[in-house]
């Protein structure tokens, strides 16, 4: 059990990953900054990823609908969090045949371009250390959201371009 940990972990640090929370804009993920990705976004694409109780028309409707990331505000769809906390963090690529613990976007076939897989994690106040309420992969400059069965990706309107952290 601990030298599993143990690798996991020394992987980790090697591809990259460093902890942010707050309104810290230290640099993270290969060098790029946490503050990069401030910014207010608008769901512009849905595709489904598996199964999950919410209907097609459900998940267009929330199509042009903005998504905000800030030091002092979250918020998706209805979600909304007060002075969240955020976490940038870089995860391997599994090499063909293994099989991560985290299922990520390109498990399901989805961003499989990727050198590395690039999740915000956003904690509200009271969440348990390493349980995000919510978690956002960054891809090509977007974010997408997995959530029941359908994937949300959302980008910065046009103007307004965060760093494509997730290339």
């Amino acid at each position: 059990m601990f030298r599993s940990f143990l690798v996991l972990m020394l992987s980790l640090i090697s591809a990259g990953c460093l902890a942010v929370g707050g309104s810290n804009n230290a640099t993270t993920c290969s060098g790029h900054a946490l503050g990069d990705i401030y910014s207010s976004y608008v769901v512009f694409d849905i595709v489904k990823y598996g199964g999950g109780l919410t209907t097609e028309s459900s998940a267009q409707e929330h199509i042009g609908e903005p998504v905000l990331v800030y030091p002092n505000k979250f918020q998706v769809r209805d979600f909304v969090i007060s002075n969240p906390s955020y976490e940038l963090e870089c995860y391997p690529v599994p090499e063909e045949g293994e099989i991560d613990v985290n299922r990520w976007s390109n498990f399901y076939g989805f961003g499989l371009d990727r050198t590395s897989i690039n999740v915000l994690h956003v904690y509200d106040e009271g969440d348990a250390v390493g349980e995000a309420s919510i978690n956002l992969e960054l891809v090509n400059g977007q974010l997408w959201e997995m959530y029941d069965g359908w994937i949300y990706k959302m980008k910065a309107p046009e103007g307004r371009k965060p760093t494509e952290v997730g290339k």
